[in-house]
């Protein structure tokens, strides 16, 4: 949706005085109203607020939609009070999301430009609205946002770290969901993965290059079960397909088809009377054992078990059927070690602004004696540039879901001895950092990276 920019008007009886107005090319309505903040930046206005209403209604309003249509022909200029023709609501609502995103990336994330002229990334600064809940009241307030880096003269398009701060936020009771394909008013959608990213970033630190190891697993356990154990896995197979109702309700049997067909095929193949399936003469010969082996137990009061009798009488015992089997993912936990030497006073300030800010960041938050709030979650990337794009392929990715900073230590003298400045800064500082995921990393996930990447 392109758009058709007026110039900045004047503006009265709202909570702001400038304003420009943008007009959508194709049918010339009134796409958005941006408010000229301070710094000279232009931060879009939800089209749901009251500023929103009364500028749209203004005589400056009504004066850049004439120049938007009609140029300099003053005499093809609408009169009056008239209402300016604008998208309609779910359109103004979709062109403001996507306008705050860029109002958000252009002022919280540092430009090439910006580094090139000299200035330090860690200058650059925004805002963001922090709700706090408490009992009986609510506190919406607004913030700074700030980019911490380390080194300052960091130099953005190269390979760096990235870690951001967000509000944790649930948006179901369920977030261990991946990203996948759900079906809304009959179509089929792409739907993210869950994330406890909320709201607008804190704040972010760059920092050079750590160590990367990149590490997965799941989880696999030994199962063992006997002749009497496979009757009763059949008995529970049996159950599961009757309480299913018929097929209505999925039974856990038919989650997986291509495993289910597999089964089938087997049977079919295995003959009559197969004592290693669990059959009948089998389970006839184990429960005749495990009875000889209750009535002496009850006789002598020695307690005996199965495998000793078979084990002294005949030489064998019950065939335990070991396998490894799949017993759930794994959460992923990520270590990195940072080596911080200030090189000058404003450097270390920042150090130890970066420090503190990580400890607030993931610091449970106290609300009563029967309440504590969620710390902070982070989200971190590998990155050689500044845009949403330009992140490393090279390694692997963290889970978009969020991280939560589990662990932090600080070791102010890392050589063995105290050293510091006049102003009894530290020459070096050795931060440890210990984040784990939020939720795993599912196949689908691992699908949506590119094919010359390493996937998460």
């Amino acid at each position: 949706m392109a758009d058709k920019l007026s110039k900045v008007e004047t503006v009265t009886g709202v909570t702001f005085s400038e304003a420009s107005f943008s007009f959508d090319k194709d049918t010339g309505r009134l796409s958005g109203v941006k408010e000229k903040t301070a710094n000279n930046t232009f931060k879009p206005v939800n089209p749901l607020s009251t500023d929103f209403t009364k500028v749209i209604d203004s005589d400056e309003a009504r004066n850049a939609y004439n120049i938007s249509q009609y140029g300099g022909t003053k005499t093809s200029y609408i009169e009056g009070d008239f209402d300016v023709p604008k998208l309609d609501q779910e359109q103004l609502i979709a062109k403001y999301n996507k306008d705050l995103k860029t109002f958000n990336n252009a002022n919280y994330v540092a430009t090439i430009d910006n580094y090139r002229s000299g200035r330090n990334i860690a200058d650059s600064r925004g805002t963001y609205t922090d709700k706090q809940f408490f009992p009986f009241y609510n506190e919406t307030t607004q913030r700074e946002s700030k980019i911490f880096a380390y080194p300052l003269d960091i130099n953005p398009t190269q390979d760096h770290m990235k870690i951001t701060r967000y509000r944790y936020l649930r948006a179901d009771v369920n977030l261990s969901k991946p990203q996948r394909v759900e079906k809304k008013n009959f179509k089929k959608i792409d739907v993210k993965g869950d994330s406890t990213l909320g709201g607008s970033p804190m704040g972010t630190i760059l920092l050079p290059m750590p160590k990367v190891v990149d590490t997965n697993g799941v989880e696999w356990g030994k199962s063992e079960l006997n002749a009497s154990g496979l009757l009763a896995l059949g008995s529970a197979e049996l159950a599961d397909s009757f309480f299913s109702l018929g097929g209505i309700i999925p039974s856990s049997s038919q989650q997986n088809l291509a495993q289910r067909q597999a089964q089938e095929e087997a049977k079919k193949n295995q003959e009559r009377g197969d004592l290693t399936t669990g059959a009948f003469g089998g389970v006839a010969q184990a429960s005749v054992n495990q009875t000889n082996v209750t009535i002496a137990s009850l006789l002598t009061g020695q307690e005996l078990d199965q495998d000793t009798f078979l084990a002294r009488t005949g030489g064998h015992v019950l065939n335990p059927n070991a396998e490894m089997l799949f017993q759930g993912p794994v959460i992923r936990n990520f270590n990195f070690s940072f080596l911080m030497i200030a090189r000058s006073e404003k450097e270390g300030k920042e150090i130890r602004s970066l420090i503190r800010f990580l400890k607030v960041g993931m610091a449970p938050k106290f609300r009563n004696t029967t309440f504590l709030a969620n710390p902070d979650v982070f989200s971190l990337e590998y990155k050689n540039g500044t845009g949403d794009d330009d992140i490393l392929k090279t390694v692997n990715r963290f889970s978009p879901g969020g991280l939560a900073l589990t662990n932090m230590s600080v070791d102010y003298s890392p050589n063995g001895y105290w050293s510091a400045y006049r102003d009894s800064q530290p020459v070096a500082v050795k931060m440890d950092l210990s984040f784990s995921e939020l939720r795993p990393i599912y196949e689908s996930d691992q699908e949506t990276t590119d094919d010359d990447s390493v996937g998460y």
